[in-house]
């Protein structure tokens, strides 16, 4: 029995304030102080100092969808399938859980998971879409690259690691706990790459290594029973012998975890030079020619125009008409392509699908440099021609959204670099910066880009260069001929000028319109210069 203590002030208060006997007072405090612990336990939890583990929400396919739609901008489809096995798989465990008298009837005891395989080109938000969707969830989400991982019994993690990750992302203070939390309420394992586990037919042989990786994650699909321990770790082999010394043998239930609750999600471009996935589609469809169709029509090739015919496969997603047989030819093993029963697709992103992203999602890259602009007190902003410019450039590079953040990194980094610290409080990014955007920031600076070039030179190689005023016409005009910045354009005419710090020439270079017309100008230089070290050089 617990004791519990009242001092003496506090009971003189409350007989003053109330007027009653002392004990009465002694009882009223004693209640007070029962219905204090209660309220305690009920909102901050028994067992420990701090809130409760809560179950996650549950969200119907519209509500994943329309959160999705913040952040992910196009690929209707891929959202609209992953939000239905999300939300239907994340209800069942839920609903089992809770023993729900909604599903009992049914007698449902082994439901069958909505795994999902989304094929699509790299960099048009496959991992991306899953990342936003565990924001959402509240429940574990790990993210993999298959090439990270290998068969058991190989060097490197195990595919059973991936589910030992999951178990620590959970929240709960031990292993068996954050194990628990994922029993009851689910968790969800994304494999990004899996098609470079794919058997590759262009290898002689059998290609084990891959397939077994493959047959590693069927087991994981297939309800397997994973240690949360990692068996192979110095502290499980000791913690072993000891079992072993004192009779215990097997595993203890509460030391592993049933993969049936978690949702299992493989992505990958399945892209390879010689036998693309798109290209296995492409053949298969081709071949179909002269057959007859199910509504009976007959499917004859040679009569379209070329022109307009390679126009259209240009733009054409040839994956959302994969099938479970393409999948097998790029080299998944059929048992696991029957255990993902969702197929899904990603477009690669358009110009127009680039700018959206800049500026229709809630996390744009843009607003990332507004926020980092302004940590120095400058204002930025981007002017709709610079957006274009940007999305016209990444799309080009094929690497979808990834591509973005490279370009705009290549424009703004001597922006970043030099601005902070100086009296620009604000500017705006327009296309000519996208296009020159060394000279347009000497410009806001109030540089002269090739006084800036001497400046720089003189740091890198400590000599001091001079430029005269026909050098400098001929550099502008060079540029403008070009179509290159000015800045550009310095660097190309004066690439050979190091030479001048090898030939360790002291003070002032004056740079004449000869030694820019020239390619070969500093590298005759340093050769007269050469010859003249070994003339001068004593006889030994």
């Amino acid at each position: 029995m617990v004791q519990k203590s009242i001092t003496k002030d506090v009971l003189n208060q409350v007989m003053e304030r109330y007027g009653c006997s002392e004990e009465d007072a002694i009882r009223a405090c004693l209640e007070a102080e029962n219905s204090y612990e209660e309220a305690l336990d009920s909102m901050l939890g028994e067992d420990s100092g701090t809130k409760a583990k809560e179950a996650p929400l549950s969200h119907t396919p519209m509500e994943i969808k329309t959160y999705l739609d913040k952040f992910v901008i196009g690929q209707e489809t891929y959202k609209k399938r992953l939000a239905i096995a999300a939300a239907y798989h994340f209800a069942t465990v839920k609903a089992k859980h809770d023993n729900l008298e909604a599903i009992r009837d049914f007698n449902v005891k082994r439901f069958r998971k909505k795994n999902t395989l989304i094929a699509g080109p790299s960099g048009s938000g496959k991992t991306y879409c899953v990342e936003v969707l565990a924001d959402l969830l509240g429940v574990p989400v790990n993210i993999v690259d298959a090439t990270d991982y290998t068969e058991a019994g190989y060097v490197g993690k195990s595919a059973d690691d991936m589910v030992r990750e999951l178990i620590a992302m959970a929240p709960g203070d031990s292993k068996s706990e954050k194990a628990d939390f994922i029993n009851r309420y689910g968790g969800l394992i994304f494999v990004d790459e899996v098609d470079k586990k794919a058997k590759d037919g262009s290898h002689a042989g059998a290609d084990v290594s891959r397939e077994g990786f493959q047959r590693a994650v069927l087991k994981l699909i297939e309800r397997k029973a994973v240690s949360i321990d990692d068996p192979n770790s110095p502290a499980s082999q000791i913690q072993g012998l000891v079992d072993q010394q004192r009779g215990i043998s097997g595993k203890k239930k509460d030391t592993m975890l049933g993969t049936e609750n978690i949702l299992f999600v493989l992505g990958g471009s399945f892209q390879r030079a010689h036998d693309s996935m798109e290209a296995i589609v492409k053949k298969r469809m081709d071949s179909k020619s002269g057959k007859l169709k199910e509504d009976g029509s007959l499917n004859i090739s040679g009569f379209a125009s070329p022109s307009n015919d390679s126009r259209h496969k240009e733009f054409r997603n040839y994956y959302k008409d994969a099938i479970d047989d393409d999948y097998i030819r790029f080299g998944l093993i059929p048992e696991l392509v029957g255990r993902t029963p969702i197929r899904t697709y990603v477009n690669a992103l358009s110009k127009n699908d680039l700018v959206r992203i800049m500026t229709n999602t809630e996390d744009s890259i843009l607003n990332q440099y507004k926020m980092e602009f302004t940590l120095f007190n400058i204002d930025i902003d981007f002017a709709s021609d610079a957006i274009e410019k940007v999305a016209e450039k990444a799309e080009a590079k094929k690497t979808g959204a990834r591509a973005l953040v490279s370009e705009w990194e290549s424009i703004l980094t001597d922006f970043q670099f030099q601005l902070p610290g100086h009296k620009v409080s604000a500017f705006t990014v327009t296309k000519k910066i996208c296009e020159h955007p060394q000279d347009e920031l000497l410009k806001i600076l109030e540089k002269s880009p090739v006084f800036d070039f001497a400046d720089r030179f003189r740091q890198e190689h400590g000599v001091q260069l001079r430029f005269t005023d026909e050098s400098v016409g001929y550099i502008e005009n060079y540029a403008k001929k070009n179509g290159m910045q000015v800045s550009d354009a310095l660097g190309k005419l004066m690439a050979g000028a190091p030479a001048l710090n090898y030939m360790n020439h002291k003070g002032e270079f004056v740079v004449e319109p000869k030694a820019l017309k020239d390619e070969k100008y500093f590298d005759n230089l340093y050769v007269e210069w050469h010859k003249k070290q070994i003339k001068d050089q004593p006889l030994k």
